[in-house]
Order: structure tokens, then sequence, then C-alpha cells
């Protein structure tokens, strides 16, 4: 049953997002997924209402601040105030540094990183009104160790920790807690990958820590291949 927090999902879809939607809204939390596709965002949405977790979903692309900002605005209606914010979005264009397109990279940068500026603002006035709130940033190792054939990847990821960085320090004396995990390794279930659900588990860690008093909270967490 709800008890009144609000997750909300951008970048929603199998994987990272649905494991995290799952194990939140297992313990309480009304979900608000967005993403590009209608499909994917039914099929997410409908498993989580299958288990009992009110869900409700809206269409947007992260690479448009407007189009994001609305689809936060609407699930903030129907779900109340954003308790938890996750960002989990990445672009992974098949694209070497000879054939990249300078506007390739700035569209891919829109997506992968200036979406969380987006989104944490859009969240924001709510946060700051309960003085408390966490942004969760799904990161990468590609931010350490570049993809010479997703050339976009890696320069994704390093900006986003940047961020996320940046953003933990200007938002915890408001009692909003920043914290983005590194998966350092490929997301599945088999065998020398990062499984969803650790991913959901470290999350789910990081959730509880903002009850705490900021001196504990976890702001870069790195995650690697057991």
């Amino acid at each position: 049953m709800n008890g009144g927090q609000h997750l909300l999902v951008v970048g929603a879809g199998p994987g990272i997002s649905q494991a995290t939607a799952g194990r939140l809204g297992a313990a309480g939390h009304a979900v608000g997924l967005v993403a590009r596709r209608e499909a994917s965002l039914a099929e997410v949405g409908g498993a989580l209402r299958e288990d009992g977790v009110r869900a409700e979903w809206a269409t947007a692309d992260a690479a448009d601040p407007d189009s994001l900002t609305g689809a936060v605005e609407t699930l903030v209606a129907a779900l109340g105030p954003v308790d938890v914010l996750l960002y989990n979005v990445s672009v992974g264009r098949s694209a070497a540094v000879p054939e990249l397109t300078p506007e390739q990279l700035l569209g891919d940068l829109a997506a992968g990183v200036v979406g969380l500026q987006t989104a944490v603002r859009a969240v924001l006035p709510g946060m700051r009104e309960r003085g408390a709130g966490t942004v969760l940033v799904t990161g990468g190792g590609a931010a350490d160790r570049p993809i010479p054939a997703m050339a976009t990847l890696g320069v994704q990821k390093a900006a986003l920790r940047a961020l996320a960085e940046v953003q933990a320090r200007a938002l915890a004396p408001d009692g909003i807690h920043v914290a983005t995990v590194t998966v350092r390794g490929l997301v599945g279930d088999g065998d020398r990958q990062i499984s969803p659900d650790r991913v959901a588990a470290v999350y789910a860690e990081l959730v509880a820590e903002t009850a705490g008093p900021p001196e504990g909270w976890r702001t870069v967490v790195d995650l690697t291949v057991s």
C-alpha cells in the first residue's frame, strides 16, 4: 500500500530502473515512470501494477527540457511531490571519434547529462518544501575507461558524475542527498555481470541513508562484478 512516498524514474525500462522501482514500490513508494517510448512504459508500469504497486507514467524526451519538465509535472500532479528521483538515462551511440559529429555529441550530452539537471530542477521545489529528498544517478565505468567505439558514452558518464557531485554539495544543506553509482561492468543476470537487483539494493541503501545525518551520506559509490 502506498505510504505517501513517490519514486520518479527518468529513463524507465527493463533492468536497473525496473528492479529499483519494484524494490522501492514494494516498500511503499508510488512510482512515476518517464521514458520516450510508450510501449516500454506500459510494460514496466503494467508489471508494477500487477505486483500491487501504484504506478503512473508519461512519455518525454530527456534531452528536451520542456518535454521532461512537463512529464515530471504531470506525475507530481498524479502522485504527489517526488521523494526519490532516479536518473537512469544514457545514450549508447555506436560512433568512434572520426565519425562522431558535434551535433551527435551535443545531443547525447543533452539526454545523458543535461536531463539530470532538468529533472532535479523539476523536483526541487517539493523536496525543499519538505526538507528532504534523494537523487540517484546511474553512472558507468566508461567515465574512467572510455570505449573507443562508443565515444560519447564515456563523456556522458564523466560529466554526469561531475554534475552529481556538484549537486550533492549544493543541495545537502536543503536535506537533499544526491548520489551516483558507478556501475563497472555489464548489467544482466549472467556470469561476470552485475545484476539489476544488486544495483537496486544499493539504491535502496542510499535512500535509507537520507534519513541519517548528512555526514554519513555517500556521493560516489562503485559497484563492480563480484
